[in-house]
């Protein structure tokens, strides 16, 4: 038998944060993922402290940022590669009035650090259609999850921390300071399925809400900015002429096939502002796990406090894990409470039913 502090189920981004927060605390653990289905795998990764479709400052966003740069220079430094990469967001306006209000909150305490008043970064670029113009959000970029989720994977398999296989969860014996899976016993299990977790028996009821995304990688010759571009779509760049397009939000079709209809929605948002030959080189589909109240879910199970959960990060992963990861580790092992808007508490009526 073996023992460790924890079993770790899911190793999307916020189930990879949670191992770097074990390995530098030196406590021990083993992450079950069988790299099925991953959203973090396939998304664009960007880290954005504005809501670009109201020019608002995102939930926490100064301590998000923050936080998210140290665990993923952390990675870089682990894994000895390059994952954060900084570079604006141009958010193309579609009328004056999006102008105006842009410029009247760019003087606002909570967002003068973010919104840039420059609107004529992206004259240059004579391939992109913008004839309000563009604002640029500060303090953003991207990190480079679709190689750095795989590489951090190798590394846990060489240290002897991961099983590459899928969990089953009749599997799991549930005891009271302890829970045993197969050969391996440990203090704690934490749950960071991502969407699967609605498959799971103790946190099946939390009212997780899958939100199928179709992503696009493109290639062009056209001279663009090295930065986010914005308008009905996102276009980012990827290096040696490739881009990332996306994302579709599909609350209807949950599912991970993709399809024709969102790669011509993805393709017909592009070409309203980037004007040049397209050229589709992949195409993928996931689903995001979001939350009715559009908060994470973190804590222990109030039945078995020993099961945790770490889900719904949503479409900012990126910037809410390493947060997230944090407050759960400091409430499992110091006792510290979770921030009341990420609390799983505030579901304990569906999971008592």
């Amino acid at each position: 038998m073996k023992t460790v502090d924890y079993i770790i189920v899911g190793q999307g981004v916020a189930g990879s944060c949670m191992a770097l927060q074990l390995l530098q605390n030196n406590k021990s653990f083993i992450i079950i993922d069988d790299n099925k289905h991953k959203a973090s795998a396939i998304a664009a990764g960007i880290y954005n402290p504005v809501v670009l479709k109201r020019f608002a400052i995102v939930w926490n966003a100064k301590q998000q940022i923050k936080k998210l740069k140290n665990v993923f220079n952390s990675f870089e430094q682990l894994l000895n590669q390059k994952y954060v990469y900084e570079f604006p967001v141009f958010r193309i306006f579609n009328d004056e009035n999006e102008k105006r209000t842009w410029n009247k909150k760019a003087d606002r305490e909570d967002l003068k650090d973010f919104l840039a008043k420059d609107f004529s970064r992206l004259n240059t670029f004579k391939n992109i259609h913008q004839p309000i113009g563009s604002g640029e959000v500060l303090e953003t970029g991207r990190i480079d999850l679709s190689n750095l989720l795989p590489d951090f994977k190798q590394y846990l398999k060489l240290k002897d921390h991961c099983l590459d296989e899928s969990f089953n969860y009749n599997l799991l014996e549930i005891e009271n300071n302890k829970v045993i899976y197969k050969d391996i016993e440990a203090k704690k299990i934490i749950f960071s399925e991502g969407y699967h977790i609605k498959e799971n028996p103790w946190f099946g009821q939390l009212p997780i809400i899958g939100v199928k995304g179709e992503v696009l990688r493109v290639k062009t010759d056209a001279i663009l900015p090295d930065a986010v571009v914005k308008a009905k779509e996102f276009l980012m760049p990827l290096g040696n002429k490739e881009f990332f397009v996306g994302a579709t939000y599909d609350r209807d079709n949950v599912n991970y096939e993709i399809t024709e209809e969102a790669k011509t929605i993805l393709l017909a948002g592009l070409k309203q502002f980037l004007e040049d030959d397209i050229q589709v080189v992949d195409h993928k589909a996931s689903i995001r796990p979001t939350v009715s109240d559009r908060r994470p879910i973190i804590g222990a199970h109030p039945k078995f406090k020993n099961l945790i959960c770490l889900n719904g990060m949503g479409t900012r992963g990126t910037m809410l894990a390493p947060v997230m990861v944090e407050e759960l580790y400091n409430y499992l092992e110091f006792d510290t409470p979770i921030h009341p808007e990420a609390d799983i508490s505030r579901f304990y009526h569906l999971l008592n039913e």
